[in-house]
């Protein structure tokens, strides 16, 4: 089970937040999920690898230098995700059927208005599971479109030969994609995705900036916002099917690195 929830939050204070606080909304979505299921926060946060959740920064929070200005009276869009049973099943009683009267980062209280997992609440929500994702591209019947267009809508970045990498190539962002997929999913794919990425896969468009993220220790890690459109040179109908399948699955695990914390967030775009 894949769910993408959608909390609107206000606040009844001007508020200036720093530029960054998904790590913070990682912080309060862990003890919300303490609250139902206290196991599964201490298997999520002592777990290897890529995190079973998402969780997002302020979707249409508006930064400068000094930080990010919340203004009372205006609805704020904060957003999780579950790629398992377990974590979805759990974020869904804590944010939707049971949700909290607020959510505070960074000691700052805002005020729970709804959520919604309901792609027709908000466009960042969802729910699906990984069979039904890959049934609509797998299964046989019809032409299976060569191109993705693909928004990441916070910093992005990957890890690549022990170096930041803050722009979204073919083989990092399939590849990660991959990687996602066979680690939460009963159903697995070839890991030759990546390889079909770096050798098939052209980015043919793109519309990025760099943006900066505050690290721990201070420091900062550059990351790309914006969208690219991939397109494949070649390949049968299973290499087609899921690169178009993992573009979807994008919408609920992320891409590259630091996804619970805020980056990466990305989903698939019609083309026109």
């Amino acid at each position: 089970m894949l769910v993408s929830i959608v909390t609107t939050v206000e606040t009844d204070t001007e508020i200036l937040l720093p530029r960054n606080v998904g790590r913070a909304h990682y912080a309060a979505i862990l003890q919300r999920l303490h609250a139902v299921n206290p196991d599964l926060v201490a298997a999520i946060h002592e777990g290897d690898g890529p995190k079973p959740l998402t969780c997002s920064d302020i979707l249409n929070g508006r930064s400068n230098r000094d930080g990010t200005r919340l203004e009372p009276g205006t609805p704020y869009y904060l957003r999780v995700t579950g790629l398992t049973p377990d974590v979805s099943q759990a974020l869904l009683k804590a944010l939707v059927e049971k949700p909290p009267a607020a959510i505070e980062l960074l000691h700052h209280p805002l005020r729970v208005t709804g959520a919604t997992a309901d792609a027709a609440g908000h466009g960042w929500a969802g729910a699906a599971n990984y069979e039904s994702l890959a049934a609509r591209q797998m299964l046989p019947g019809g032409s299976i479109p060569k191109q993705v267009t693909m928004q990441f809508a916070s910093p992005t970045a990957f890890k690549q030969a022990g170096r930041q990498m803050p722009l979204p190539l073919p083989d990092l962002v399939f590849g990660s994609l991959v990687e996602r997929w066979n680690r939460f999913s009963p159903l697995a794919l070839s890991p030759e995705m990546r390889r079909f990425g770096a050798e098939m896969l052209a980015l043919t468009r793109y519309r990025l900036q760099s943006r900066p993220v505050q690290q721990k220790n201070g420091a900062l890690r550059i990351g790309g916002v914006g969208t690219a459109t991939y397109r494949a040179l070649g390949g049968d109908r299973y290499w087609l099917a899921t690169m178009q399948m993992l573009a979807e699955f994008a919408r609920y695990s992320g891409v590259g690195v630091q996804t619970a914390t805020g980056m990466g967030q990305a989903r698939r775009l019609e083309d026109n």
